[in-house]
């Protein structure tokens, strides 16, 4: 429908495929290539209703939320291990999204018309056409775009396939959303949440401290454990046994960045280059790269020993030789010494080369890796083990969503072990610095605490209940008092003070106060001129009388309507997507396979 440009496009898409390629090279680190990978089976991630995710489906959405991560932290920023993880679940997330969404809109029976195609792209280039048709100065040429989408000679197929794919969805979404509605009176019930000024008189009555020898009889503690059952319930754990395999560098990964340094070295010595071009080019540091290397001034005993030593034996201009610390190889250039409060402190920069696996080192440990798979999948896991003198650790039992212990956050092996049956070992979960192997030995179910486990902690509880409810009885016979005999003589009458609180919204943190959500709402729902029954606060209770009241300013919320109808209406519709999101997905029937069984 939409042939001079068509070889054009084909290099578009192409660059952006290989950008995706690199991206996600980029994200994962080096790719061990495991038997998993090579095995059909690999081409499958998970399924929605009995529809297969593909891998390729999921790599295509992890490429685009590392792109976008990209474009909004610059080319050079690296992800933690943390948001690595997430990304990789923000990715499952998404297309596990897009399959329960294309059934939707398979069940709505939305299609797409050629004339809906053709507006569509004509107000909605896609991103990377943007770039294609923009100047030297960033500027989109719109009307190139135009002219080029007219050309019958252009071959457009991949922009139909794409717009033919977002149509639906956006369709559907407008669908969802126009079914969020947003009262007036929640309207006006926001601006005057924003605008409308109160101040307040009120007493404050402290809860005392529980008394520790204070004697609870056995059937409250009984009575109370029953209504705070729900508390006591501890979620379904897992324990495990774990291979770790250290991602070390070798020996000759620390020669070859002594030497790389050693050759920085010779360079900046023999003038093809100076120090501060040097570090930036090559410095590993990525805080200091960007500024040559310039590390300040630096106290005398405040880096790693020999870091120290080196940088505080200097000469001001002479640049050290390579030498290790615990981060790598460095070289330092003393640039100037001071002496500051009695400290002698050096200003100077330094080049970092840090030791990582080589190729060779790589393809060993991806060698060893292999091996150690095959070992259990025919030997078994603890067997493999004694086989290779490879150490097992047993990890204590731990819940969905937790940290590890002695691990700490690897949502892969958590999602491994509460996706498999006890005895299920995994193929290798691979993370920055380490991989592991993984078996389930244990699944421990959902169980409620027994009394006696939480007996102490509801004697606690009791105690501080009595505490808490001798300070609401003064407080009440305090309130009778101020009502019958006025807000300050009730008050004196208890040993109370009155404060006063300055003009506050029901937002603001009042000082004296502070952000005490139930006292603001009682000022906000308390008639001019009425106390407040007793108000309970973090360690204490207050008595409120409003006093104050501003007016609704109509031309103000005039003004601000139509804003405030706007905002509220995306908050309600990311709700009602929200919502409509999770209820599909809790009724689907979602099977997770990234992390797959290797016995």
């Amino acid at each position: 429908m939409l042939k001079s440009f068509r070889e054009r496009t084909k290099v578009i898409l192409w660059i952006v495929v290989i950008a995706f390629v690199i991206s996600i090279f980029a994200l994962w680190g080096m790719d061990l290539q495991t038997p998993e990978r090579s095995r059909g089976e690999s081409d499958v991630v998970g399924s929605v209703g009995g529809e297969d995710i593909s891998y390729q489906t999921y790599q295509n959405a992890l490429n685009q939320l590392w792109t976008q991560m990209k474009e909004e932290r610059g080319e050079e920023y690296e992800p933690s291990e943390i948001e690595r993880n997430m990304l990789a679940d923000q990715a499952w997330e998404l297309a596990v999204q897009g399959r329960l969404m294309s059934e939707e809109i398979r069940k709505l029976d939305i299609s797409v018309s050629d004339d809906e195609l053709v507006s569509f792209l004509r107000k909605n280039p896609h991103p990377q056409l943007v770039k294609t048709f923009s100047d030297e100065q960033g500027q989109f040429d719109y009307q190139a775009y135009l002219r080029a989408l007219a050309d019958p000679e252009v071959d457009w197929t991949e922009l139909e396939r794409w717009g033919r794919a977002v149509i639906p969805e956006v369709k559907f979404q407008t669908y969802l959303l126009s079914q969020a509605h947003v009262p007036e009176s929640d309207v006006l019930d926001r601006f005057k949440e924003r605008t409308t000024t109160m101040r307040a008189q009120y007493v404050e009555i402290p809860v005392p401290a529980a008394d520790p020898s204070a004697e609870i009889p056995e059937t409250e503690l009984r009575a109370l454990y029953e209504e705070k059952k729900e508390g006591f319930k501890e979620p379904a754990m897992r324990r495990i046994r774990v291979i770790e395999i250290e991602k070390k560098a070798s020996p000759a990964d620390d020669e070859d960045a002594a030497a790389r340094l050693a050759d920085i070295r010779a360079e900046i010595a023999g003038g093809s280059i100076d120090f501060a071009a040097a570090a930036e080019e090559n410095s590993d540091d990525k805080a200091t790269a960007s500024k040559g290397g310039d590390l300040g001034f630096i106290k005398q005993g405040s880096m790693d020993p020999e870091f120290d030593r080196v940088a505080f034996s200097l000469r001001p201009g002479e640049i050290s030789e390579p030498f290790k610390s615990a981060r790598g190889w460095h070289i330092v250039k003393l640039e100037e010494r001071r002496t500051a409060q009695g400290a002698a402190e050096a200003r100077v920069r330094h080049i970092l080369v840090e030791v990582e696996p080589g190729a060779d080192t790589i393809d060993s440990l991806s060698t060893f890796i292999r091996r150690v798979t095959e070992t259990i999948r025919d030997d078994g896991f603890e067997q493999a083990a004694s086989k290779l003198s490879l150490p097992v650790r047993e990890i204590e039992p731990f819940a969905q969503g937790m940290f590890v212990k002695d691990i700490g956050f690897v949502p892969r092996i958590v999602s491994f072990a509460f996706g498999n049956r006890a005895g299920s070992s995994s193929f290798p979960i691979e993370t920055a610095s380490t991989v592991y192997f993984v078996k389930v030995i244990e699944e421990i179910s959902e169980r409620t605490r027994p009394f006696e486990d939480v007996r102490e902690r509801l004697l606690a509880d009791a105690r501080l209940a009595r505490a808490d409810a001798a300070a609401k009885a003064r407080a009440d016979a305090a309130r009778k008092d101020m009502i019958a005999n006025g807000f300050e003589a009730g008050a004196r009458a208890h040993g109370l003070d009155v404060q006063t609180t300055p003009p506050f919204k029901r937002m603001d943190q009042i000082p004296g106060v502070g952000g005490n959500t139930a006292f603001s709402t009682a000022c906000w729902l308390l008639p001019l001129g009425a106390v407040s029954p007793p108000v309970k606060g973090q360690g204490r209770y207050h008595i409120i009388k409003l006093i104050e009241r501003s007016e609704l300013d109509v031309a103000a919320y005039g003004q601000a309507r139509a804003g405030l109808v706007d905002e509220m209406r995306n908050e309600t519709a990311s709700r009602f997507m929200a919502n409509w999101y999770q209820g599909i997905r809790d009724k689907a029937k979602i099977e997770d396979l990234r992390e797959k069984r290797l016995q």
